[in-house]
């Protein structure tokens, strides 16, 4: 039987969960969007995670004993460890890379890098907000003081 790297992978939107599988982030994304009749269709945001992650929140053990190949050998496409509360179980520093996927399976990886914010005042900037994925803010706040904005209690 073959033998497949395992995966753990955040889906960041349309619902928050955590993923073991043995398919690459392309084939995931794939999987995810166009690959399966009981999954979600259209776009999607998720993460790999480091696979040496563990907190106490998830049985990552367990389910990465249970993500083994078919028995006709085609990998485990998805093994779902938790869909609640995973956003705020997950330490930021596991977080490999991120992921865009269109409607159509198409993954674009996000690639980490230093990043210097510009904070030219009065500079529209264009915001994209995860909840609902749609929404899109036009604001002259920069990336930080809007940040906060969009964090605090405000209505």
């Amino acid at each position: 039987m073959p033998e497949y790297e395992k995966h753990l992978y955040m889906i960041i939107f349309p619902t928050n969960a955590l993923v073991a599988s043995q398919l690459g982030p392309d084939k995931f994304g794939e999987h995810y969007t166009v690959g399966g009749s009981k999954h979600f269709s259209g776009k999607v945001i998720f993460a790999e995670i480091d696979i040496n992650f563990r907190n106490d929140y998830f049985e990552i053990d367990r389910y990465l004993a249970e993500t083994v190949p078919h028995e006709d050998g085609s990998p485990k496409k998805t093994k779902f460890i938790r869909s609640y509360n995973v956003l705020e179980h997950v330490d930021l520093a596991s977080i490999k890379k991120l992921f865009l996927c269109t409607r159509n399976g198409k993954v674009l990886p996000i690639e980490s890098t230093e990043y210097t914010a510009v904070n030219q005042p009065g500079m529209i900037r264009i915001y994209q907000e995860i909840t609902p994925l749609e929404t899109l803010v036009a604001s002259t706040k920069d990336q930080r003081d809007f940040g906060k904005f969009i964090t605090t209690e405000t209505k």
